[in-house]
């Protein structure tokens, strides 16, 4: 009995440590990229709005299915064959010519969240795109600061080519 006992409180200090290194840890993050279009926002929302387009410009969203509506879940793939990342958030926001706003979760919700937001901002004939992600759960935190890094890079590369998209569609 007293051996059982020793091993339960030695799992318990194993698991009260490992909480307090996670609370440690733990910091939200957040990541904004910006760009400016030389389109007006109508113009720019209607290749962020058309999904199925994505494969062609996106190089961060390789695939979305599902309704860009409020409430709706949708479905897209970061990357491509067995490399993907498959994620599934509900839509929160659409205000097109605005704003699209949805929130996933890595594997459960808690662990790993993040609200991703596309705001378009009218300047005359311009648009200015911002883009940014909010992580909240108990695993962000400086161990995932690389990640943070690494999303922040492949929104930049998506501005870009959605202001390559849009400026080519102009030039027509």
């Amino acid at each position: 009995m007293r051996l059982a006992r020793r091993f339960a409180l030695a799992v318990l200090g194993i698991v009260c440590a490992g909480v307090l290194a996670l609370l440690f840890l733990h910091h939200d993050g957040s990541i904004e990229t910006d760009i400016w279009i030389d389109s007006p926002p109508q113009t720019v929302w209607k290749v962020l709005a058309a999904t199925a387009d994505y494969p062609r410009w996106n190089p961060e969203i390789s695939r979305l299915d599902g309704e860009l509506v409020e409430g709706k879940v949708i479905e897209f793939a970061e990357g491509s064959g067995q490399d993907a990342m498959v994620f599934r958030p509900t839509v929160l926001t659409v205000r097109p010519g605005q704003e699209l706003r949805w929130k996933g979760a890595l594997w459960v919700p808690g662990l790993f969240d993040g609200e991703h937001r596309f705001q378009l901002e009218a300047s005359g004939n311009r648009t200015h795109f911002i883009q940014s992600e909010q992580f909240t759960g108990i695993l962000v935190g400086k161990l995932s600061d690389d990640a943070l890094k690494d999303t922040a890079e492949s929104m930049k590369a998506m501005n870009a080519a959605l202001k390559t998209r849009v400026e080519a569609l102009n030039a027509k």
